[in-house]
């Protein structure tokens, strides 16, 4: 019993002892994908830090955005009543310049009137 044993133990040893080389290659093959990936991995998590700071400053940009959208409708708004504001002073001014005219001519008729 223990020679078949024996036997079975040498030919596992064996068989170990000549797949070992393939093994070792393999391991080394899994060992090099292991690396490669762990670099992949290391690049993609950078790009991913890398892009997080990007969608950050988009954020930071698209919030100056709307800020500057909503001062320009302030700036709209107050253009718009500015000119309307603008608009009552030159109608304005036309009444003045229309009744100082109506004064003048008056004026002018009295004197003319005096003079002669």
């Amino acid at each position: 019993m223990i020679g078949a044993d024996t036997r079975a133990v040498r030919d596992d040893l064996r068989r170990w002892i000549e797949d070992g080389p393939n093994q070792f290659g393999a391991l080394l093959g899994f060992l090099r994908d292991h690396d490669q990936l762990r670099e992949r991995v290391e690049s993609v998590d950078a790009e991913n830090e890398r892009l997080r700071g990007l969608a950050y400053e988009c954020e930071q940009l698209r919030n100056r955005l709307e800020a500057s959208e909503r001062q320009a409708d302030r700036l709209r708004e107050e253009v718009a009543r500015l000119r309307g504001q603008n608009e009552a002073l030159l109608s304005e001014r036309e009444e003045v310049a229309e009744q100082l005219s109506t004064i003048m001519n008056t004026v002018l008729v009295r004197l003319r009137g005096h003079q002669g």
